[in-house]
């Protein structure tokens, strides 16, 4: 009788802890929320691109504040130029950052700031962009992107990358648009292919209703897996232009986009795309460009093991980034006079706009 009951005892107990045998060994999730915003930080022109005139460094200050203010996860900014110092330090909620290239001249304006770390940061140069009179003057500014390892949980990583392609399109700039997406997607697939999951976020300069020849969809979303959160969650996951579905009168298919793709370890599911009102008191905008919040929940499937290398940012010494403003204002000033065989090309742009009415 007495073994029959340390029997039943065990029995008990057993099934007492399989619940939480089974809680303990349950994916873990959470919400991931993500910003970028096009801060218009270049000197001057910047400064008459918002509902209000404001000064570089007056405007980075507000908006530091305002983007403080917005309790995400992970804020990504273009444009982010001269005035970054000022900005960075109205940002105290988010300790894990990147560090800037510099101003205008030098900078490639793309920063990350995050309330997760943030690993083995790496900028990279578009191999072509067009424009020094003409275009959009791309040329005048080291554009490209930078990446970013993120730990969204401890020990569990994913990819985050912040784009700020070729403006314009007209066909020049176009082109330069189409090789940028081209290069992103070898990029991802040489470099991000240990099966982690990947979001990339920012100024694409690309609309799919625009239905020009730079093709987002045939040059990056198909060869890397990833796909648009407006077509996703707004337009049925549609992306072909000439399909019958798909739809113009979808709020959301903006210059500013978010791309993603879960991963082994890793499942990101977009739930909500939005423009949260970052606005001055009196309603003002600092800039030309609405802000883009993505969530995302995710669900962490599995173990995640660190990479090799976790490496945090370094700054450059303000000196350096200061001798190096200096020459890199040179090579500017010297392409821009190099540039003035761009005129006719502009002259005819200025043509085809009074003809056609605004760009698409």
């Amino acid at each position: 009788m007495k073994k029959t009951l340390c029997v039943l005892l065990c029995l008990l107990l057993a099934t007492a802890c399989l619940p939480a045998a089974f809680a303990g060994d349950a994916p873990a999730t959470g919400t991931l929320r993500m910003l970028a915003y096009n801060v218009s930080g270049i000197p001057l022109v910047g400064d008459f691109q918002g509902s209000v005139f404001t000064t570089t460094n007056d405007r980075a200050k507000k908006i530091g504040t305002l983007l403080n203010g917005t309790d995400v996860d992970f804020i990504s900014v273009e444009e982010d130029f001269n005035g970054h110092d000022h900005l960075a330090a109205q940002m105290d909620r988010y300790p894990f950052r990147s560090c800037t290239s510099g101003g205008l001249a030098q900078g490639q304006g793309l920063n990350a700031f995050s309330a997760h770390p943030l690993y083995n940061i790496e900028r990279v140069k578009w191999d072509c962009e067009y424009g020094t009179v003409s275009g959009s003057t791309d040329a005048l500014a080291n554009k490209g992107f930078l990446y970013s390892l993120m730990e969204l949980q401890e020990g569990v990583y994913i990819h985050v990358i912040t784009v700020h392609c070729d403006a314009g399109y007209e066909p020049l700039s176009v082109r330069a648009r189409s090789s940028n997406f081209r290069q992103l997607a070898a990029y991802i697939n040489d470099k991000l292919n240990d099966g982690r999951a990947l979001i990339v976020q920012g100024d694409f300069n690309f609309k799919f209703k625009r239905a020009l020849r730079d093709d987002l969809v045939g040059n990056l979303l198909a060869p890397t897996g990833l796909k648009d959160v407006w077509a996703e969650l707004s337009n049925n996951g549609v992306t072909d232009v000439s399909d019958p579905a798909f739809r113009t009168d979808v709020a959301g298919d903006d210059l500013d986009r978010v791309l993603y793709r879960s991963g082994k370890n890793v499942t990101l599911t977009p739930t909500e795309k939005s423009v949260p009102p970052l606005l001055g008191e009196n309603g003002e905008r600092y800039t030309d460009h609405n802000p883009m919040l993505t969530t995302f929940s995710y669900t962490v499937n599995g173990a995640d093991p660190a990479p090799e290398t976790l490496e945090t940012p370094v700054a450059v010494p303000a000196a350096t980034l200061a001798l190096r403003e200096v020459l890199w204002t040179f090579v500017r000033l010297v392409q821009v006079v190099c540039g003035l065989v761009e005129l006719p090309y502009l002259i005819g742009q200025g043509v085809e706009l009074l003809i056609n009415g605004k760009m698409p």
